[in-house]
């Protein structure tokens, strides 16, 4: 049996509102604002990690995109969701120190905000375990090559300038 998610409700500022609303309702009437993250993560070479999605997403099946994360079920934090869907969607056990807040973005097409980490590492990509099925490829990309596959509509998402101005300044 699949239990529903629910999300907690925000107002436009991010301050929650002290009530939830179920997944579908959120994303089928765009209506509520909600939250969640979106980890980038890079290896020493500046290079993204970059994930397909699972052609069962009901948000971009089988587009890419250079994060990772998702929405914060009601009563989360911003960092326990990261945790969470690092270990769900690339089988990645991290502490929540490895973890670098960059900003939280408000997105008006998406209604929601969602807070920017970037996780600096270096493993093998063959070692990673899709668990949850959500990512069904991964590959390392830079920044260029990003640009590029982003103007093509083959990603579900623009480059973050302030991720891309923090590993800049590395």
């Amino acid at each position: 049996m699949v239990t529903e998610e629910f999300f907690d409700i925000v107002d436009e500022n991010n301050k929650s509102l002290g009530f939830t609303k179920s997944r579908k309702e959120v994303h089928s009437t765009m209506q509520y604002w909600h939250r969640a993250t979106h980890t980038w993560i890079i290896n020493n070479n500046n290079q993204v990690l970059c994930g397909q999605r699972s052609l069962s997403k009901d948000v971009h099946p089988g587009k890419w995109q250079s994060f990772f994360g998702g929405h914060l079920r009601a009563g989360q934090n911003y960092i326990d969701n990261a945790i969470e869907e690092l270990y769900q969607e690339l089988g990645l056990s991290i502490k929540a120190d490895k973890l670098i807040p960059i900003h939280i973005l408000k997105s008006d097409k998406a209604k929601h905000f969602g807070q920017i980490f970037i996780l600096r590492w270096n493993g093998e990509i063959e070692n990673l375990q899709f668990k949850d099925n959500e990512v069904v490829s991964v590959k390392w990309m830079t920044f260029n090559e990003l640009s590029m596959q982003i103007k093509q509509d083959i990603f579900c998402n623009n480059i973050d300038q302030e991720v891309e101005m923090f590993i800049n300044k590395k």
